[in-house]
């Protein structure tokens, strides 16, 4: 006998709301909504083969409403097929809930996370003085399904995943990863299963920065019964990393720009394995997006050179896996930088390691990602590119591997002899390079010195074919977290007997380094999981 108790706790309904089609067969692609003609549980098809039972009534409504027409009465053969899959949870943002043995009440957001609301002056604040009227109850037993998040403990905590209108120009906005994207119109809202009356009306909303493209029609990242919980993917990856590369083009392109793009791109990984000593690696192999600027991904300025918006990133991830620790961006236009002495440009994204003298940094929600993106490198016009020598393929080369390795190195200071701070190794002003009096040749600078034991220095560098053939140094590698302090050589800096001397040949004194100093300064080089 099957037990009585646990269909009733399932999802019923009448026959009669839902229709007499019966289905022997998985062959109709169409149908996602189920019951079977022996018993009232309603399903969800996902696409992979599973069904999904609806564990209520108020489930169901919170995607379906009062819409019953969609569901398909089918065989018992028919849902046999289908394995069971996970139950199908409250939609974020269409009502809060409770268990019947506890008094706490929580918003659902996105990827049936469930978040405590404080209080009843929180919930208020948030969803208005009816707010008691959005709360429903799931059964105890359904509670498991959920997955606990942090308190919403104050009024400009608004969840994800929740239908927004602001309060002073009525406009519609979906909220995720705390980033507001309006709606193109009542009707799309609608289209994606909102009720207007779902709406948190609030005058936050200059708390949250909104993406430029609107949302119109049904938008499977809203409606979507089976989406993940998001999660704080940062990571300290730094052997097997991974790049997309993204062509943003103002019009079109032609084929002549796409080569060059792809030439660079194809020498890209074994370039970065021999910098790296084959230490670390990383993978480009994902096709290159063209991306065509259709108002939304980037502004003119008056100068004639165009600034890319974060709208790019945005798009980008709405049609593309989040799987990549870099995404190197070029155009086939100016961009502003291009305009000074910048030639490329990096920006970190996200950041768990620590030793560094690199702050923990997470915008990765800005941009639409769960924290994997670690940086982004534009590398500007196409145009200036000249891969078809060697020496401008080796220059486009290392300046790809000069931006990657912004994500780790040339921060760091050490304490000196004295006690005190030193920054010696680095460029003043930025203090983002290493000095060109570095004993050591870097993507990121230094020259390398060479003692002549006479109170002079050679650079290392006036000696080379190719300037643009430059290995990661060890203090790189260690900054990286590739190699242990304990296998940091000692290494010197030139303090020129002339202030600011240059040269292929300098006098001066060297100034030892043990990485035992820059420890002192940044603590040890380790991935903070936190």
């Amino acid at each position: 006998m099957k037990p009585i108790f646990a269909k009733n706790l399932l999802f019923c309904f009448c026959l009669s709301l839902l229709g007499n089609f019966l289905f022997t067969t998985p062959a109709l692609a169409a149908i996602d909504l189920v019951k079977s003609a022996e018993f009232g549980t309603v399903y969800y098809l996902d696409s992979a083969g599973l069904r999904h039972p609806f564990p209520n009534q108020a489930t169901y409504q919170s995607w379906y409403g009062n819409n019953f027409s969609k569901i398909v009465t089918v065989s018992s053969e028919f849902l046999a097929k289908y394995p069971l899959g996970k139950n199908i949870t409250v939609r974020p943002g269409t009502a809060l809930v409770k268990i019947r043995t506890s008094p706490e009440v929580y918003a659902v957001t996105t990827g049936a996370v469930l978040r405590e609301i404080k209080d009843e002056d929180v919930a208020e604040s948030i969803y208005g003085l009816n707010w008691h009227k959005r709360v429903i109850d799931i059964p105890d037993v359904f509670f498991g399904d959920y997955a606990l998040g942090k308190v919403i403990d104050e009024k400009s905590d608004i969840p994800d995943g929740l239908l927004y209108q602001d309060q002073d120009t009525k406009k519609y906005y979906y909220k995720l990863n705390d980033l507001l994207q309006p709606f193109d119109s009542v009707k799309s809202v609608l289209t994606n299963q909102f009720k207007l009356t779902d709406a948190v009306v609030s005058d936050q909303t200059y708390l949250f920065a909104q993406r430029q493209r609107p949302i119109t029609g049904l938008d499977q990242r809203i409606f979507n019964l089976l989406e993940k919980p998001t999660a704080d993917n940062r990571d300290c990856e730094n052997k097997k990393l991974k790049a997309a590369v993204i062509f943003l083009t103002a019009a079109d392109y032609n084929a002549d720009q796409l080569a060059v793009l792809e030439k660079i791109k194809s020498e890209v990984s074994p370039r970065f394995a021999l910098a790296t000593d084959k230490l670390s690696a990383i993978d480009l192999s994902y096709p290159t997006i063209i991306m065509t600027d259709d108002g939304y991904l980037t502004t003119r300025r008056n100068d004639g050179s165009r600034e890319i918006q974060n709208e790019l990133i945005n798009t980008f991830y709405d049609q593309h896996p989040d799987a990549f620790d870099f995404l190197i961006l070029w155009t086939n236009f100016k961009i502003p930088a291009e305009n000074t002495n910048e030639i490329a440009h990096f920006t970190p994204i996200a950041n768990r390691q620590k030793g560094g003298n690199v702050d923990p940094l997470n915008w990765s929600r800005s941009y639409g990602t769960t924290g994997k993106l670690k940086g982004i490198i534009t590398m500007g016009d196409i145009s200036k590119y000249k891969p078809e020598t060697n020496a401008g393929l080796n220059e486009a080369l290392n300046l790809v591997l000069h931006e990657i390795l912004h994500q780790w190195s040339a921060y760091v200071s050490f304490i000196d002899s004295t006690g005190k701070q030193n920054f010696s190794l680095l460029r003043s002003p930025d203090f983002q390079h290493w000095s060109y009096y570095a004993g050591f040749v870097s993507p990121l600078g230094g020259s390398g010195w060479i003692d002549n034991a006479d109170g002079t220095f050679t650079s290392q560098l006036s000696k080379m074919a190719d300037t643009n053939l430059r290995q990661f140094s060890p203090l790189d590698l260690y900054l990286m977290g590739l190699i242990p302090y304990q296998l940091m050589p000692p290494f010197f800096y030139v303090k020129p007997d002339v202030a600011g001397a240059i040269g292929n040949t300098i006098a001066g004194q060297a100034q030892w380094v043990d990485v035992s100093q820059i420890i002192a300064a940044h603590g040890e080089v380790y991935c903070n999981p936190y």
